[in-house]
């Protein structure tokens, strides 16, 4: 677990603060958030702290944030992915930037790890981005991570460090008390459990996590300050050289 990725480009307003101290980065791309000029200066940015780039593809909801399910029907769902990769695709090109992975936003993401027929119609689009074989995928999603693996792409299982998660592997729904972490020992915490291949559930038992890979939100409150104290737990640690 050498991994320390965000979510970005999502207007926040603090990605120059983050960037400096991650190792990826997932950019929106039009579905929850974002456009042309958004994507460009996201991956510029992450050009200059030499961080890698991922298309960040949601349902297109700008209202809720891509964090309600939003789908309609195969075509329209699938047409919608496509437009967010191609745009993102173009702005990587023009940019020179190497597309690194995919990670699914919001509710799509969570739907997924649940849903075998939604994370398949996902893949047949993803199928047609030939220079990408790098996704990431919640870990404990074994159905969708042998899915992937299955069709030769290289899955890297994320676990969040600022998330309460639920004993089937899924995250507790942000709209519950204590579904994010509001402070860094509770972070710090779960990163520890991380490193023992575990994580403790919100009914305080204990399950298996294997993770490639840590996400913290750039939402999350005080997330360009924890994200140093990450850095130093996760990156710094193993020597990574960033």
């Amino acid at each position: 677990m050498f991994d320390l990725n965000c979510d970005l480009g999502e207007g926040i307003g603090n990605d120059n603060k983050i960037l400096p101290w991650i190792t990826s980065c997932n950019i929106a791309c039009g579905g929850h958030f974002g456009n042309r000029n958004t994507i460009t200066k996201t991956i510029s940015l992450a050009k200059k702290y030499n961080v890698r780039v991922g298309a960040h593809p949601s349902y297109y909801d700008h209202n809720n944030f891509g964090r309600i399910s939003a789908y309609t029907n195969k075509k329209e769902f699938q047409n919608s992915i496509r437009t967010q990769l191609d745009l993102f695709q173009e702005v990587a090109n023009e940019l020179n930037a190497r597309w690194n992975h995919i990670k699914a936003h919001g509710a799509l993401y969570n739907e997924m790890a649940k849903d075998l027929n939604l994370a398949m119609e996902y893949l047949e689009v993803i199928k047609e981005y030939r220079n990408v074989s790098i996704v990431y995928l919640p870990s404990g999603s074994g159905k969708i991570i042998d899915l992937f693996k299955s069709n030769n792409y290289s899955v890297w299982k994320e676990g969040f460090a600022d998330r309460r998660y639920e004993n089937d592997y899924s995250l507790l729904d942000r709209s519950l008390k204590g579904s994010v972490f509001s402070n860094f020992p509770e972070i710090k915490n779960q990163i520890l459990e991380f490193f023992k291949g575990e994580v403790t559930t919100i009914t305080g038992d204990k399950i298996l996590l294997e993770i490639d890979t840590v996400c913290l939100h750039g939402d999350t409150l005080n997330a360009d300050h924890y994200v140093k104290k990450l850095h130093a737990m996760i990156i710094k640690k193993s020597g990574n050289g960033k």
